[in-house]
């Protein structure tokens, strides 16, 4: 009898009026829209271009909506970002994307699946659309973390004292993940951990998503940083 083996955790997609098309989580960040620079292409004009995507942070999934028109919803609710649990079912448009935490497989490594018909197309994991350099520099202003300056070049930067974390935080009862900078092709974003403290740009309190500016000021766990663009100002 072949042994059971885990998996990396999955997305089963189910088109409205098509099939069934499993993907493997193994990217840092999967986006999903109706452009053609996404790793998951719906092409519906009820999709946005560049409507959600999912982030891996260590070994934790999250779903961010873009601002898109329609919205996102995780089990019925719509949602600016979440984290995702096994079982989660994503919504976009009539579309349905359940999230497969802890899948097993008893047969061999499953093969990238490229369906090239005109509702969807999945990239290949060997392929890396080409984006735009961007990248951004944070100075720390107060408090206590491992270094006085960080460069943002990874697509999730977390703010936490936990192993792995961009921007470690090493003072006493630091939060393990306090907030995360997420970099997209054309900007960079911050959003507080959940369970998360105060998290504040300029003074004021973010709840959800925020978008960062240069020079923008942010407080978090008791440190103050600033964020500088260092390429891809317009």
């Amino acid at each position: 009898m072949p042994e059971t083996l885990p998996q990396s955790p999955k997305l089963l997609v189910k088109l409205h009026g098509k099939g069934s098309r499993n993907i493997d989580l193994t990217l840092e960040t999967l986006t999903i829209g109706r452009k053609a620079d996404n790793t998951l292409v719906i092409e519906d004009p009820a999709v946005s271009g560049h409507h959600a995507q999912i982030l891996k942070v260590q070994a934790v999934f999250f779903l961010e909506d873009l601002k898109s028109t329609n919205g996102t919803a995780i089990n019925g609710r719509p949602i600016t970002r979440q984290q995702l649990r096994d079982a989660d079912v994503i919504t976009i448009g009539q579309h349905r994307l359940i999230f497969q935490e802890n899948a097993t497989d008893s047969t061999a490594a499953p093969v990238p699946f490229v369906d090239l018909d005109r509702t969807t197309v999945l990239r290949g994991t060997d392929r890396t659309p080409d984006r735009p350099t961007l990248t951004a520099k944070i100075l720390i202003v107060a408090g206590k973390t491992d270094r006085l300056e960080y460069t943002l070049t990874k697509q999730v930067n977390l703010i936490g004292s936990q192993d792995g974390a961009t921007i470690r935080l090493t003072g006493w009862f630091a939060q393990k993940s306090a907030a995360t900078i997420a970099r997209r092709s054309h900007s960079y974003s911050i959003s507080p951990s959940q369970g998360a403290k105060s998290l504040r740009v300029n003074g004021t309190e973010v709840v959800g998503q925020q978008d960062l500016k240069d020079g923008d000021q942010i407080e978090v766990a008791g440190v103050k940083l600033t964020f500088y663009l260092l390429s891809g100002k317009k």
